[in-house]
């Protein structure tokens, strides 16, 4: 009686913790530029890249929930707001787009990532989000 009860624990305890993302992440080395008002504000490493946002390296502090227009080489220059700082010099932003501009992203990240020219699904929606 005791184990289930440890087992039901355990269930909802992994439940809780599971990812909520709602784009899959590609890993991706590249190098990001982040500007504000035509002046860059920092500079650094892309750490992975969505349809949603990016996490990156910065080379100088950004402030949090400040907007910024990040650009990603081989990606493009995308609006988007700072989320999070996380491992000292890390963030995680999220983009300011439209679903067409998604879209985009992931025909992008098809093309850089060779998922491209299998059917109409998107990058996004080949990703398997079941680990």
């Amino acid at each position: 009686m005791a184990q289930q009860g440890m087992d039901a624990m355990y269930e909802k305890e992994e439940m809780s913790v599971a990812p909520n993302r709602k784009s899959f992440r590609f890993d991706y080395a590249a190098p990001i530029d982040i500007v504000r008002e035509l002046e860059r504000q920092s500079f650094g490493a892309v750490i992975n890249v969505s349809r949603g946002g990016v996490a990156f390296r910065a080379f100088m502090p950004l402030k949090i929930g400040a907007k910024y227009e990040f650009n990603i080489r081989g990606v493009g220059s995308l609006p988007g707001t700072i989320m999070r700082r996380f491992g000292g010099t890390c963030y995680a932003a999220r983009f300011d787009v439209d679903e067409a501009q998604k879209r985009s992203i992931d025909k992008t990240l098809a093309a850089i990532f060779g998922t491209e020219g299998e059917g109409d699904t998107t990058a996004s929606e080949k990703a398997d989000f079941s680990s």
